[in-house]
């Protein structure tokens, strides 16, 4: 899988930037003294989670709208069109990590509503409970922990799950909602080499979109001001935790 990270700073570019910029930096700020007002170091913590809700909501809806911005200026840009179709799912086999905490609480708050949430959550537990197995069967075959993340990862890919929010016919039913992390994976190969044994060939060139590098330090910085919940990072670690929180949730 390639990254890429430079672009060519066209007008298109240089807007959706700043958009990111005004938008994070105007968080950052917010949570700053959100944070200083209370007198501690994290402004997001279970007693004010409810209260923070809306903000939270209105937030990563805007910053999913500016990201989806960004991604206009910068595909353009890949030097083969993408071939990702409705109804692939396949990537939705993979096990989603670096979900930011803001993200996760957007999400499962939407899902509450869901008269199935009770199973989404139990479907949830086997993913994460399948990947946490894999990560430390390669922890004791001797890898190192940054190795063994990646390799987890791929194990968990080779399994085949599908996301608990992919249908039957592969479409993604949260979409609207989904996090940057899906949003950022791109293929530029047909999709039947989008499966585990084609991942890690030249038949498959898949691809991440990353943020600019003052963009994802802004993105970190509004992230550490959420340490308090103790989310984890990966998607369905994060929504099981936050389905912890179910009672604070209510007005």
């Amino acid at each position: 899988m390639n990254t890429y990270r430079d672009y060519f700073p066209t007008k298109a570019y240089k807007i959706a930037e700043k958009r990111l910029g005004s938008l994070l930096g105007a968080e950052r700020n917010r949570l700053d003294c959100l944070a200083e007002g209370l007198g501690r170091k994290s402004a997001i913590g279970p007693d004010n989670l409810l209260q923070q809700l809306p903000c939270i909501i209105q937030f990563t809806q805007d910053y999913h709208k500016a990201f989806d911005i960004y991604l206009k200026a910068v595909i353009p840009q890949q030097p083969r069109p993408i071939q990702c179709r409705p109804a692939c799912g396949n990537c939705c086999h993979h096990y989603p990590m670096s979900v930011e905490p803001f993200e996760l609480i957007y999400v499962y708050q939407q899902l509450r509503s869901r008269p199935d949430l009770i199973s989404v959550m139990e479907a949830c537990q086997m993913r994460s409970g399948l990947f946490e197995r894999f990560y430390e069967e390669r922890l004791k075959a001797g890898a190192s922990e940054d190795d063994a993340e990646d390799e987890a990862l791929h194990d968990f890919f080779s399994a085949w799950h599908s996301c608990p929010f992919s249908n039957k016919v592969g479409d993604c039913t949260i979409y609207p909602i989904r996090s940057v992390s899906c949003r950022m994976y791109f293929s530029e190969t047909e999709p039947k080499y989008c499966t585990p044994e084609f991942l890690q060939t030249d038949k498959n060139d898949s691809y991440i979109v990353y943020l600019p590098d003052n963009v994802e330090e802004a993105v970190f910085g509004i992230s550490e001001h959420y340490e308090a919940l103790q989310l984890p990072e990966s998607f369905f670690g994060g929504l099981l935790a936050l389905n912890g929180y179910e009672g604070m949730l209510d007005s």
